[in-house]
């Protein structure tokens, strides 16, 4: 009779348990053919182990590494998506990217330019958290840290290094999202002590507990530097304006979601909310007279910011916000305002993971969906 045995599991933010009566699976696909079954992943997963040695995650190869109440993370594999690009002649507002819009409803076949505004956040927190280049006299010491570190075993301890660090670590990790959580700080300590061995802590459980919380004070000081500059996704979270009734700190913060990259971000260069409120009565007309998709989309990609402070800000019904932005709810604005929010598109990413999804799952995906269409078509 197999032995029981427990895993702790890294999915995402979440910590869960997994447990195998039949005990260690004999190779890793059987592994993570369980770990999918058992918490419903959909999707193709890599396992990696928690060394004990090395105190540090590696690719799991063989289930022979493994033992009872070991540590396991789920690594998701990267979407593959193929994009088809159209030459277009540049222009002083060059966009980053075209698409082939022939398949788009109507007969326009315009190549629609997808231009995020400057304010936006062009891409979701990354699988592998990238440790930015630090000032040019901290790398010089980093440098010098690591080789007597590597030779002596020697840890680095310099308040100055470790208050440039932390400063350019806050500024990365904005750029992702405001507000980092635990595992987000945890993932990025980690690949800082990994790149650098020299900052490991001596004396702590992990090597990054440290770390981890002087993130988390840094980038609460980094958020108030932010907000002295005006960034609304911090704005509205300050008690002038709460109502009333919910004045208080911790009440109501309003917070991107897991998906949500480009929760609030600021106008474009130049725009005003009264210059928005003009452009989406212009947007309306422009609806109505059928105008171009290029010219629609155009709008659309300007008046992003105005629409989120509307929807975080007053969270209207769905029926008045189609009548105040009608072109939203167009097949390709669907998809634009996805990959403006997420910043990744949404066709493309739904039939992925459909694919990837087995048949006996699709009975209860159908129910679901034709309650949200009546839903919609109700509203």
């Amino acid at each position: 009779m197999e032995q029981t045995v427990r895993f702790r599991v890294l999915i995402d933010q979440e910590v869960k348990k997994l447990t195998l009566s039949s005990g260690i699976p004999s190779t890793v696909t059987e592994l993570v053919a369980a770990v999918k079954e058992h918490f419903s992943i959909p999707t193709d997963i890599s396992l990696q182990y928690k060394d004990e040695e090395f105190d540090d995650f590696f690719t799991l190869t063989s289930t022979n590494e493994l033992n009872d109440k070991d540590t396991l993370k789920v690594v998701y594999a990267p979407l593959e998506l193929a994009l088809t690009v159209v030459p277009q002649e540049s222009t002083p507002d060059a966009s980053v990217s075209f698409c082939d819009c022939t398949s788009l409803s109507g007969d326009s076949v315009d190549s629609v330019v997808l231009s995020p505004s400057s304010s936006e956040r062009q891409s979701p927190w990354p699988a592998v958290f990238p440790i930015p280049t630090f000032s040019h006299n901290t790398e010089l010491a980093l440098r010098q840290g690591n080789e007597i570190y590597l030779r002596e075993g020697t840890p680095m301890t310099s308040p100055s290094v470790k208050s440039d660090i932390l400063e350019r670590l806050a500024e990365a990790m904005f750029s992702y999202t405001a507000y980092p959580n635990d595992a987000q700080r945890c993932v990025v300590a980690e690949a800082l002590v990994a790149k650098h061995p020299c900052l490991k802590e001596p004396g702590s459980f992990n090597g990054i507990y440290g770390w981890q919380q002087s993130l988390k004070y840094k980038c609460g000081n980094y958020r108030t530097k932010r907000k002295a500059l005006g960034s609304p996704e911090l704005l509205i979270n300050t008690l002038r304006n709460k109502s009333n009734d919910e004045r208080k700190a911790a009440k109501n913060v309003k917070k991107p979601k897991r998906a949500e990259v480009n929760y609030l971000p600021s106008h474009p260069h130049g725009e005003t909310d009264d210059t928005l409120e003009n452009l989406r009565l212009d947007l309306i007309a422009a609806h109505q007279k059928k105008d171009s998709v290029r010219s629609i989309n155009d709008m659309m990609a300007r008046t992003y910011s105005w629409r989120r402070q509307e929807v975080v800000a007053k969270s209207p019904g769905v029926a008045e916000f189609k009548e105040r932005w009608p072109a939203l709810f167009e097949p390709f604005q669907v998809n634009e305002e996805f990959r403006r929010c997420t910043a990744v598109p949404l066709e493309a990413t739904f039939m992925s993971q459909l694919d990837r999804t087995p048949q006996s799952s699709w009975s209860s995906l159908v129910p679901r969906e034709e309650q949200l269409v009546n839903a919609s078509k109700t509203s």
